[in-house]
């Protein structure tokens, strides 16, 4: 997993960890879970090497899901740990017992289809993904199985189902940087030059230090013949590399 999705990962369980406990009335095993996660995010085993916040969190979670009180919580938090840790088999597990203990559920679906992408299994996350986007409320977009769904696409070259995937997930997240990235690579794949320009630059200014974003406007600068831009964007994406080294 990516930093970035590292860091989003432990953002989402503490936000979880935190509504949890601001509702108040939750287990002991629960409640110390939380605390260790927090103490995780906090970095506090840089301080405290022989300090294992994460082990402590686990160890708690599962406490909680052997003792049947609040189990859906405790398979939630245990996934997205092992999520987190690049353990997605592991993690597929939890998320597959929350929902078949609570099958109303649907958005864990699209966290289902995370995993089975990151084990390959294509299919398999197609199927979840599309779950999660049919069974939503008429007010409710889920971005994330959109967005999996798109990506799906796009890396077996149906390019014209991944925009419209990628779209779907942008009328709800509209700073999804994601998918302003990806979508704006498959209009450029679909020779859609201008358009992949006028996408790829709204996602500069959500990203102005991420390479891929510039490498990208810079072959639709040059596709649209725009050389001079494109040289620009080429010199750019140089440079955020060599400061990345």
């Amino acid at each position: 997993m990516k930093n970035s999705g590292k860091i989003i990962i432990i953002l989402l369980i503490v936000i979880i960890s935190a509504s949890f406990v601001s509702a108040g009335g939750i287990s002991p095993f629960l409640n110390n879970g939380f605390q260790a996660l927090f103490y995780h995010a906090v970095r506090i085993e840089d301080t405290f090497k022989g300090l294992n916040p994460m082990g402590l969190a686990r160890e708690a979670f599962e406490n909680a899901l052997r003792s049947g009180d609040e189990s859906g919580e405790a398979n939630i938090m245990l996934g997205m740990i092992y999520q987190y840790l690049d353990r997605p088999g592991t993690a597929l597990g939890y998320y597959l017992d929350f929902a078949a203990e609570h099958p109303d559920e649907v958005w864990v679906y699209s966290l289902i289809g995370d995993m089975y992408t990151d084990m390959g299994l294509y299919d398999d996350a197609k199927r979840n993904y599309s779950i999660a986007v049919e069974k939503a409320e008429e007010d409710q977009v889920f971005s994330q199985a959109h967005l999996g769904l798109g990506n799906i696409a796009f890396m077996q070259g149906e390019y014209l189902q991944a925009k419209e995937a990628f779209e779907h997930a942008l009328t709800d997240s509209g700073d999804l940087l994601d998918a302003w990235l990806s979508l704006g690579k498959s209009l450029y794949y679909l020779e859609e030059y201008d358009e992949a320009i006028e996408t790829l630059e709204k996602a500069q200014q959500l990203a102005p230090h991420y390479s891929p974003v510039f490498y990208y406007l810079g072959l639709s600068y040059d596709a649209a013949g725009y050389e001079e831009r494109a040289k620009h964007a080429f010199e750019r994406v140089e440079k955020l590399n060599l400061k990345g080294k």
